[in-house]
């Protein structure tokens, strides 16, 4: 990598403080909702952001499945909240589109393909990518954030936490070295980026908070929705990849945090306690099959 001069330093320095500082000032207001006087977002929508084949299902399941191949789901969703959007998590890039080589966050390991598009899935429902005013990231995994360049416009929401570590030195783990190199790749510099601290209510009436969830990466993130029929949904990001590791706990080896990561499983199970919440595993295919599918919705 070529060295960059001084002046150059500076003026990236510079940029990063910009985009911290700037994004402390348009905090949504930290707190989990009360149960009995929340808002409700009018709709929930399934998006299909991408599949992966996995050649050692062990990564996932430490001490078991060792050198099993598995296979998992990759899911995006749409909240409509009055005449405002926001999207969880953009998928995978629309670059690997019918690509049958597919596409990967660590090829040795996982390979990852997409059947639909992001912005093809919106246009079933009329939408451009201009319309979408917020986009909430999970965490800053490839397979995630593929697509955030899509929304230039958009309010780019994630934790402090998860945009620092990336661009944190790199640590013992390669894997997760080429995991946050990626990140920065794709993440770029957005001019919409919202950093947060902690639980957040997006639209301040308790309908959609974001849910500090950290382990799998130091800002990982879920996604709380009120739905008026429904009622409360937890959108996993990657607080557990399937539901046996939720269950019981198990802990993936790529996860930067094992403690923080058995903690914020703990705080999930608790927040279906007290929300009565329905839980959706974003990688976890066998009940990911059986949930509806945009144009269909939940309300």
């Amino acid at each position: 990598m070529l060295r960059h001069t001084k002046v150059a330093v500076t003026s990236v320095a510079m940029s990063l403080l910009f985009l911290l500082d700037g994004a402390a000032h348009a905090h949504a207001g930290a707190g989990l909702p009360d149960p009995a006087r929340a808002g409700v977002a009018d709709k929930l929508y399934r998006v299909d952001c991408g599949r992966s084949v996995a050649n050692d299902e062990s990564v996932w399941t430490p001490g078991q499945n060792v050198g099993k191949r598995i296979e998992f789901s990759s899911t995006c969703w749409l909240v409509k909240h009055g005449n405002q959007w926001l999207l969880w998590d953009t998928g995978v890039p629309e670059s690997a589109h019918n690509d049958p080589k597919g596409w990967s966050t660590l090829p040795r390991l996982i390979v990852y393909h997409l059947d639909k598009t992001l912005t093809g899935q919106l246009g079933e429902l009329g939408l451009k990518p201009d319309d979408i005013g917020r986009v909430a990231l999970s965490h800053t995994h490839g397979d995630h954030i593929g697509n955030v360049s899509l929304f230039p416009h958009a309010r780019i929401l994630m934790q402090r936490a998860e945009y620092q570590w990336i661009h944190s030195p790199d640590g013992k783990n390669e894997n997760v070295n080429q995991l946050m190199a990626l990140a920065r790749k794709l993440m770029g510099t957005p001019k919409g980026l919202q950093l947060v601290d902690g639980d957040t209510d997006v639209f301040g009436d308790g309908s959609v908070t974001l849910v500090a969830t950290p382990g799998h990466t130091p800002g990982s993130q879920s996604l709380l929705v009120h739905l008026k029929h429904t009622g409360y949904v937890i959108l996993s990001g990657d607080v557990a990849h399937l539901e046996e590791n939720f269950e019981n706990g198990i802990v993936p080896s790529l996860n930067t945090d094992s403690t923080a990561s058995v903690q914020s499983m703990e705080k999930v199970r608790q927040l279906m306690k007290t929300y009565k919440a329905i839980f959706f595993i974003n990688h976890d295919k066998h009940q990911t099959d059986a949930l509806k599918l945009l144009p269909a919705y939940y309300d």
